[in-house]
């Protein structure tokens, strides 16, 4: 559910007192969940192919295989583990950190989850690290009546073999807990009801919007709001434990911890040192007491015993009172505060605690290169600066979430915006944080590991840092450029300084060759792993060495795909018009790399000479397990939009001749697709595949995205009737008649209304496809349907099947998913730019969305829930 059932919880004070306290636990915003609520699906990766698709597919079966079996004992070297799919956590809530930093997940019960410190790699081992938790204590006339754990996962209790923190009480029922996630932000509400006690916790991460220095920090800070409504005075504690490692037996074993108190004014903490895979890391718990609090308390404790001593000492003082007694090579430490509350009332001052973790040098899996991770630009490179960091955020969120509200505030007050729409926008860049994200400082050294680079790019390096993010969470891969594409809409609109890095440092590798030959397992072709002229597929594996070794993605030869340098063309102009305002100096940079794609495509792709690129049979495309032959509707629009930019581009850089040739041959390109994939009511999927008549979601991808560049480019591009018939057709098939439109479009529709089944992927709902293509009905001019597409898309992954904060690339009509934690679905701000563009989104006296219904997700259903007659 998107809107919480209950009310902000407001307490009245005793009759004897003229205030009132207020605790926010917000509703109606973000998204929301009980901790025994479960969701109605119960999804799994997908692993069941149809018969003609295995049988299709046995040669590349055969050859995958032998390369799986070869990585034995090392699967994290690959660069997608086809056979062991990751499977979901339902109870992933808002990730902790900035940007590019390192990650570690929440679990919406309480729990911390999920480590990314190693740069690029998102670990899983475990479900939760028993010893990160936050702990309550209460205490009445001097004794404590209730001490707890806030955490109300139910695992805890299933492993009877663990005996370790045995006299911990970890017996929070998940009924009392309610969670509200607003990335990068969350709130979390513990009832202790036989007290009449509430504990509201709020989660803040530095994650602002253009903001390059704070949005990189590896801090959280949490703040605890403590309501009592009981006639009763209490005093309460809460102590913040944490332990070294991720929950990884691996690292827990390197070597010996050390810890360290530190304090500075009315902050006080503990400082871990320790390594994970070899590299130097330090948590840092700190707290800061406020008026009306006792001193803050610092312990360190042994997270493999029973935890009595941190236990008791917590049970019998009411704070932490112990220093550091325990060596060992494992290690916990702990910070607490404590306050008093008087009867029918709330905390004066809330508790404020922050977690940092300080791992400014890294490297990736071969271990040839030390890097400088680009908050270490802020902050010293020692261990201290842990201190440093934990010191800084508890001083500095107040402002953050004034940045954060000014930023978010005019879409989530927007009157005539969904709820779920706006949970949809800010929740989805959970990506930014938790999808391997790494953002590195310049090294001169650089210039002779990677000789490609331009000093253009240098220049950008030295000012905004290196960004790479994963195509996912199990395809390990950095800047997977296809997918960047779609997914690129949120780093241009609120990191546009990253997007100018990435399409800057693609070009550059456009021109640089790797000769290694590889065998392709798909077509089982040998080639080598990068070409000239080509744009790469990827960066690279981090578990290996991305931006040395490129193309990771060895599935295909992607230098015979057909999309990469359109897209690079597209996302080019796009950067070149839309952020950086027509500057020459970039059209300079880009421009040979433009007219040298599309020189390229005439003479490789071409086959005809009609002016129209071609597809070769194989699934040359980000639909990377769908055939194409022929003209394709797909890249056909790519071509055709790529080809409009290339013109735009030469004029304003004053190559006149190149300009009028490339509209001549616009015109005839325009002409073959038209003649060759309209059918009357939509284009055909291509001229001859298995799939040739069938509906495809994406078909007009090119026009799309072009129309959200600028849309009088697209003013005769193709006919307009032809784009709306197309339209049309889309939702009739792919999303009405595919699960009641109750998912989103499925990717491909046959005109007789059953699914393409014919390839693997056409059968998907891609979740990054269907918010691309829901903002396509709103720059068309529909915004009702493009509210209603994207709802089904988002209902689905956050509500009705658990895969909130983990978003995958595909999901099926029952039971499966594909590939969870996935860069595309941040499309979801291709909405937000057509609602910007076509619809003054941010003019608050802008009523142009007012007929748009908003309060019944299904508007297209009548009251039997099926479609109405105006639907079609």
């Amino acid at each position: 559910m998107v809107i919480a059932d209950k009310d902000s919880i407001t307490t009245q004070q005793s009759d004897s007192e003229n205030s009132m306290a207020m605790v926010e636990f917000p509703t109606g915003i973000g998204w929301t969940r009980r901790g025994d609520e479960e969701p109605e699906e119960d999804r799994c990766p997908f692993n069941r192919p149809k018969i003609r698709q295995v049988y299709n597919a046995l040669p590349f079966v055969i050859r995958y295989s032998l390369f799986w079996m070869r990585y034995f004992g090392r699967r994290e070297k690959l660069f997608i583990n086809t056979y062991r799919p990751l499977k979901h956590n339902k109870y992933y809530g808002v990730p902790c950190g900035g940007i590019g930093c390192g990650s570690i997940g929440r679990d919406l019960r309480g729990g911390f989850c999920k480590f990314a410190l190693r740069p690029g790699l998102v670990e899983r081992k475990v479900d939760f690290v028993k010893a990160d938790q936050f702990i309550l204590n209460i205490r009445h006339k001097g004794a404590t009546v209730k001490q707890i754990v806030l955490c109300a996962i139910t695992d805890i209790h299933s492993n009877k073999q663990d005996s370790t923190l045995k006299t911990w009480d970890f017996s929070l029922r998940p009924e009392n807990v309610a969670y509200v996630g607003l990335y990068p932000r969350s709130w979390t509400k513990f009832e202790i009801p036989e007290l009449n006690i509430t504990v509201v916790s709020r989660q803040i991460s530095p994650v602002i919007q253009k903001e390059y220095k704070d949005s990189s920090l590896p801090t959280t800070v949490f703040v605890f709001d403590i309501i009592n409504q009981s006639d009763k005075e209490y005093d309460v504690c809460i102590a913040f434990t944490f332990r070294n490692g991720t929950g990884n037996r691996r690292w827990h074993d390197e070597n010996n911890c050390h810890t360290h108190s530190f304090e500075r004014g009315a902050i006080k903490g503990m400082m871990l040192e320790h390594t994970i895979n070899q590299m130097p890391c330090t948590y840092a718990l700190g707290a800061k007491a406020k008026t009306g609090m006792n001193e803050a308390g610092i312990s360190g404790f042994d997270p493999n015993g029973s935890g009595e001593e941190i236990w008791q000492d917590l049970y019998e003082n009411g704070s932490l009172t112990m220093k550091d007694g325990h060596t060992g090579s494992e290690k916990g430490i702990a910070v607490s505060l404590s306050t008093r509350i008087a009867p029918f009332s709330t905390t004066s001052e809330p508790l404020e605690f922050a977690l940092a973790w300080h791992m400014p040098k890294v490297h990736f899996g071969l271990n040839r290169r030390l890097l400088t991770r680009w908050y270490a630009h802020f902050f010293s490179l020692e261990s201290s600066a842990a201190a440093d960091i934990a010191i800084y955020a508890l001083e500095k969120f107040d402002c953050w979430e004034k940045q954060i509200e000014a930023w978010q505030t005019p879409i989530l007050k927007h009157p005539h915006l969904p709820d779920w729409l706006k949970s949809a926008l800010f929740n989805e860049l959970y990506f930014l944080t938790d999808g391997g994200s790494i953002w590195l400082q310049y090294d001169e050294e650089w210039r002779n590991q990677e000789p490609h680079l331009s000093e253009y790019t240098i220049e950008q390096l030295k000012k905004y840092g290196r960004f790479g993010y994963l195509e996912s969470w199990e395809y390990r891969m950095i800047n997977t450029y296809d997918v960047h594409f779609y997914a690129s809409f949120a780093l241009a609109e609120l990191y546009p300084n990253l997007e100018h890095v990435i399409q800057a440092e693609m070009n550059d590798h456009i021109e640089r060759t790797e000769e290694k030959l590889t065998k392709y397992h798909m077509e089982g072709d040998i080639a080598p792993r990068k070409v000239k002229n080509r744009v790469p597929h990827d960066l690279g594996n981090p578990a290996k060495d991305p931006w040395l070794l490129t193309n990771a993605y060895v599935m295909h030869d992607t230098g015979k795909w057909k999309d990469l340098n359109l897209k690079f063309i597209l996302t080019s102009f796009r950067d070149y018009y839309l952020i950086l305002k027509r500057d020459s100096k970039f059209l300079k940079f880009i421009w040979p790399s433009i007219k040298n794609l599309i020189e390229e495509a005439l003479q490789c792709w071409d086959r005809d000479g009609d002016g129209m690129i071609e597809n070769f049979g194989t699934a040359d495309q980000t639909y990377d397990a769908w055939k194409m032959c022929g003209v394709s509707a797909y890249c056909g629009s790519l071509w055709l939009a790529s080809l409009r930019v290339a013109i735009e581009m030469a004029k304003d850089i004053g190559d006149l001749a190149t300009s009028q040739r490339y509209e001549l041959l616009l015109e005839s390109a325009k002409k073959a697709y038209v003649s060759k994939l309209w059918n009357g009511k939509y284009f055909n999927f291509d001229e001859g595949s298995l799939s040739q008549s069938t509906i495809m979601a994406d078909q007009l991808c090119g026009y799309w995205y072009l129309q959200s560049i600028e849309p009088n480019l697209v003013h005769d591009l193709l006919p307009k009737e032809y784009v709306k018939s197309s339209l049309d057709a889309i939702f009739e098939y792919n999303v009405m008649k595919f699960g009641n439109g109750r998912l989103g479009a499925v990717n491909g529709m046959c005109p007789d209304g059953k699914l393409d089944q014919f390839y693997i992927q056409a059968d998907e709902v891609w979740t990054g496809i269907t918010y691309a293509l829901a903002s396509f009905y709103i720059q068309q001019g529909d915004p009702q349907r493009g509210f209603d597409l994207a709802y089904g898309c988002y209902n689905t992954c956050y509500n009705r099947s658990g895969l909130q904060y983990q978003t995958p690339e595909a999901i099926y009509r029952k039971k499966f998913y594909r590939a969870i934690g996935y860069m595309r679905p941040l499309s979801v701000w291709s909405i937000f730019h057509a609602l910007r563009q076509h619809y003054n989104l941010l003019d608050p006296d802008s009523d142009l969305l007012e007929p748009v219904k908003m309060w019944k997700p299904y508007s297209w259903l009548n009251e039997n829930n099926e479609p109405s007659a105006e639907s079609s």
